[in-house]
């Protein structure tokens, strides 16, 4: 008998607590609270969805509330797609909310085809109905055309116009005897991991201002400095006579990797451009032929530029700067130089066998090479302690090396100095000099004649000598002097 009431005893506690607990209150005094007032999306592209964006939703009342809807203003036909608490729908009704409590309201949104070159806003709102109150969470996004390109391979010569923006999924390949030139102020934007890989010729066609623009598909403030984003551009073994001018590769795993050539025609030669913030590597040179002037090769994980397997490389009036800080180690320096390839006979075999690549030239001229390790040059040119019967010809000139005082007086080291190139700002990825830089007017006078103007379009040529790097260092008007 005993237990009989103590289960009747239970079982009314619960119901009165389950009473007490389902305390609605019907007042429309009472309103709800939003973490945003507003939900704002960055540039998406026609037919790829976002990314997913939320809002969340308060009662901070002492009574509980039915909502008695939440649905988009746009209903069915919105661009817009909802989750609501963990349900999928455009709508959902009597949706109940404890007092203290919250919920939270997923957002994505999907553009259709628009066959517009400029973007156009894409509004919405999230509607809220309580106690007789309408409450609404704006919707903003701004859609994009796009060229799509998802596993493709081009067919014939293609030219890429600044029309709209090109969106590759997974790869585009530019296949042998194939050439794919871009003009000036296009855009390619590439999803994770999306390459652009060429075995035939790539021509890009930037201008001072007008950059060609290589990049994730991600554009939300979160990612402009997100390294490892997509791929990166693969210039193929065999591919030569590639020109890239005025362009910004920015993002990628390896931002340009160039490999071997099998005849004496450059494989790439690369003017006034930018390669920034790649999680590996950020122009890699595989047994290539390759001349660089006017250009910044910026932050890496690991390297910035790494010549490997042999090969012939120029590089002039170029700043190479590794200032890494996504994570707090880097592993490897500013420049790698090597002459020899390693390998395995079998994956399960001990013994490494190398296989020599002769470097036969790399010049540097007017250059900058610093960053945030002690020292910032590796010369690879030893397999298990001793050197390797290849040519390790490399030579700088009239530049600014991050290393050792040693290096500096070596025939190979020919006026160069290793003392700090005072860049403005290189956390905020600013590497032009600062005004008591010791690279200003230190450069061989031929080599700015040869390149007269620098990054920013400045003039080389308009006073004593060239400073180093990409940038030419420019005095404020009221200082009364260029430089």
């Amino acid at each position: 008998m005993r237990n009989i009431w103590f289960g009747i005893l239970v079982v009314f506690l619960l119901a009165s607590f389950g009473c007490e607990r389902d305390n609605f209150s019907s007042s429309p005094s009472l309103k709800l609270s939003f973490s945003a007032d507003t939900v704002m999306f960055d540039t998406v592209f026609t037919k790829i969805g976002s990314s997913t964006r939320h809002v969340k939703v308060y009662n901070r009342s002492k009574h509980d509330v039915n909502i008695s809807s939440i649905e988009l203003a746009g209903g069915s036909s919105s661009y817009y797609r909802l989750n609501i608490d963990g349900v999928a729908a455009p709508s959902l009704s009597n949706v109940p909310l404890r007092n203290g409590d919250s919920l939270y309201v997923f957002v994505e949104v999907t553009v259709d085809p628009t066959n517009q070159n400029a973007p156009l806003l894409i509004a919405d709102s999230i509607v809220f109905r309580t106690n007789g109150n309408v409450q609404d969470v704006n919707l903003i996004a701004w859609g994009q055309d796009v060229h799509l390109f998802a596993a493709d391979t081009l067919k014939q010569n293609t030219v890429f116009t600044a029309d709209k923006p090109y969106l590759i999924y997974d790869y585009l390949w530019v296949p042998n005897g194939i050439e794919l030139q871009v003009e000036e102020g296009a855009a390619l934007y590439f999803h994770n991991t999306a390459q652009l890989v060429v075995s035939g010729s790539l021509k890009v066609h930037g201008a001072a201002g007008n950059p060609v623009i290589f990049q994730g598909d991600r554009l939300e403030d979160y990612y402009q400095n997100k390294a490892g984003q997509w791929g990166g551009i693969h210039l193929a073994a065999g591919s030569v006579d590639n020109r890239i001018d005025w362009a910004e590769i920015r993002n990628a795993i390896i931002g340009l990797m160039v490999d071997t050539v099998y005849n004496s025609n450059p494989t790439l030669v690369m003017s006034s451009t930018k390669i920034e913030n790649m999680s590996y590597i950020g122009l890699w040179g595989r047994g290539a032929r390759i001349e660089v002037s006017n250009s910044l090769i910026g932050n890496a994980a690991q390297v910035s530029l790494a010549l490997t397997l042999g090969g012939n490389y120029k590089f002039y009036q170029t700043t190479i700067a590794n200032y890494w800080s996504q994570f707090k180690y880097r592993n490897g320096p500013a420049v790698l130089l090597n002459n020899y390839y390693q390998y395995k006979l079998n994956p399960d075999a001990d013994q490494w066998l190398v296989d020599p690549r002769d470097l036969t030239e790399a010049t540097f001229k007017n250059c900058i090479i610093y960053g945030t390790r002690n020292e910032e040059l590796t010369l690879d040119y030893k397999f298990n302690g001793s050197p390797v019967d290849a040519l390790m010809e490399y030579s700088f000139e009239n530049c600014i090396v991050k290393v050792p005082d040693s290096f500096l007086s070596a025939p190979k080291f020919l006026n160069v100095t290793n003392k700090d190139p005072k860049f403005i700002s290189p956390s905020e990825l600013n590497f032009r000099l600062d005004t008591l830089s010791p690279a200003k007017d230190f450069g061989l006078i031929g080599v700015g004649l040869a390149y007269p103007f620098d990054l920013d379009n400045n003039s080389r040529t308009a006073d004593t000598a060239p400073d180093l790097g990409a940038y030419e260092r420019i005095e404020k008007p009221a200082s009364g002097s260029r430089k």
